[in-house]
This record gives structure tokens, sequence and C-alpha cells, in this order.
């Protein structure tokens, strides 16, 4: 059994001026005959700010983490800051893209890509 994708050479764009540097989320995959399924971590991300894009076999996912601060604040250490994640996945088998979801539920994104009828496993009988 083949894997169902591989990391995308495309790199995320680096961060300019005062930006945010883009992270790899953790994600994890699996395969049927019928469907790959990706779960990616976006722990602290709310739903409006995660973007997903397919084109061309490649599965793409965006995202942002924002810490608010009071205007008045002036931190005197900070661990927790701005979050950017970027993620970019090529498949190994045609998708069928009318028909790609999305679940983001506790800071889980669940993308389900089902495969293309031409592209699933046969069996062939034997005369």
């Amino acid at each position: 059994m083949t894997t169902c994708c591989t990391p995308s050479t495309t790199a995320p764009s680096a961060p300019v001026g005062n930006e945010q540097a883009l992270r790899k989320p953790r994600y994890s995959t699996s395969a049927s005959d019928q469907v790959y399924t990706i779960k990616v971590e976006l722990p602290g991300v709310p739903k409006d700010a995660v973007t997903i894009g397919f084109d061309q076999n490649v599965l793409s996912v965006e995202a942002a983490r924002r810490e608010p601060a009071p205007s008045s604040w002036k931190p005197l250490h900070r661990e927790l800051n701005d979050l950017g994640y970027a993620l970019r996945l090529r498949l190994n088998a045609p998708i069928d893209e009318d028909r790609l979801s999305a679940l983001f539920t506790d800071g889980v994104l669940v993308i389900t890509l089902p495969i293309r009828e031409a592209a699933k496993p046969r069996q062939i009988a034997v005369n």
C-alpha cells in the first residue's frame, strides 16, 4: 500500500517585517480504497482563521492564531505570541474535488478527500 501524500516541495512564504513565522502543524493521514483523511492540529486557532485550498492535487492548509493584548498592556515576558501555520501535501491519487469536506472541532481540522472512481482499485474476474 502506498502512502496517501507527501509533503510538497513548495515552501511557505518567509515572514516579512513584523509578520509571524509560519510553522508546520502536527498532522496525521489515513487512507482507505475510497477516501484519504487528514487530521491537522491547530490549537488556539479560531475557525474563521483557517484557509484550505486544493489545486493540482496539492492540499494547502493555512491558519493564524492571534493573542490579543490590551493597548495599555506592557509585557515583561511573553512566550505566547501570534502563530501562523502552513501545511502543503501532494496527494498520490486523483481526488474527487466536488466531494471534498472539512470539519473543524476543538482545534482539530479533519479533511476528507474522496478518491475519484477511476482511480479506485478494482477486482478483475478470471475466466
